[in-house]
């Protein structure tokens, strides 16, 4: 009998508090995998008799037959880069298809280099573990996740807009200094809080976190609702033609559970793929010709392209601010 999904687009129970005792799921910065890392996570489920599981925030873990997810330092010995592992490691998510279709600014290596702004800075600690991090390319769908603190980068990739807790901040900064600005503003926030806690959304926090972001030297104030972009909407599955002549295939599989086999597969593509914070698997950079393989390899291992299928949310994205 046909199962009806529960949650978005893996169709998961909503997630409850991590157990402790229990190792977490890993982030990569803005959910970026290459192929080695799929086959490195296919050949740790297929020891352990399991298989790969995707997360909320892009995140992913490798859970063995006896249910009890494989330890982060495996993941790592198994071709995961070392520092998602690290104890002051933040959740940054991006948007997968930034700079790879009209109006969705290119956010370059920023996951990145934010990712690791903050593992560099001593004072972050303070922060709670579930402060979010955001870079996005402008159509809003980081956005939509209200991330603590991000930044909508405009469609030309030259500047970006900082957000608190999903609200435009009135501050921008050069998309090349947003990771420094970010990791600093999260220094100052965990010094004024004095105490673990997400960062404030409203109120006296809030004003605090603007004021940091105004007075820090490489922000510029700015006025008015941030411009409307001609970002095109992205279908949340299927085939997207890029402006590089070439594919972007995304897809959902149901319980966000990907079987040892299907994540081999993912490997042999042999392509840059994303895992969304909306737990959608994209593959990019395809021929015509390999997307067609891929869509015909994959689909029937569990893959869905079909954007009217019930595993996935539908529905328009907003806007950023």
């Amino acid at each position: 009998m046909d199962q009806t999904p529960s949650d978005g687009a893996t169709g998961a129970p909503a997630p409850a508090d991590p157990d402790p005792r229990q190792p977490s799921p890993v982030h990569l910065p803005g959910g970026r995998l290459r192929p080695e890392h799929w086959a490195g996570m296919a050949a740790l489920a297929r020891e352990h008799g399991g298989d790969v599981r995707l997360a909320a925030r892009g995140g992913l873990e490798v859970v063995g037959a006896d249910g009890v997810p494989v330890a982060v330092d495996r993941l790592v010995a198994a071709g995961l880069p070392g520092r998602v592992g690290h104890e002051r490691a933040r959740d940054v998510i991006a948007s997968p298809m930034a700079g790879r279709i009209d109006g969705h600014g290119d956010v370059a290596d920023l996951p990145e280099r934010l990712h690791a702004e903050l593992l560099d800075r001593a004072g972050v600690d303070d922060l709670d573990r579930r402060v979010l991090f955001g870079i996005d390319d402008g159509s809003g769908d980081v956005v939509a996740h209200s991330p603590d603190l991000a930044v909508a980068v405009d469609p030309d990739g030259w500047s970006a807009r900082v957000l608190v807790a999903g609200r435009d901040a009135a501050v921008s900064v050069r998309a090349a200094e947003a990771a420094t600005v970010l990791a600093d503003v999260a220094a100052d926030v965990a010094a004024l809080t004095g105490a673990p806690g997400r960062v404030p959304a409203s109120g006296r926090w809030h004003d605090l976190v603007v004021v940091a972001l105004r007075s820090h030297p490489l922000t510029s104030p700015t006025t008015g609702s941030p411009a409307a972009t001609a970002a095109r909407g992205v279908p949340p599955v299927g085939w997207v033609d890029t402006a590089d002549g070439l594919v972007s295939l995304l897809a959902v599989v149901p319980h966000g559970v990907v079987t040892a086999r299907l994540a081999e597969f993912l490997g042999a593509v042999e392509r840059p793929s994303t895992i969304s914070a909306d737990r959608v698997i994209g593959l990019h950079e395809l021929t015509e010709h390999m997307a067609e393989q891929v869509v015909r390899v994959l689909a029937p291992m569990g893959m869905i392209f079909d954007a009217g299928s019930p595993w996935v949310r539908g529905g328009p994205r907003p806007a950023p601010g």
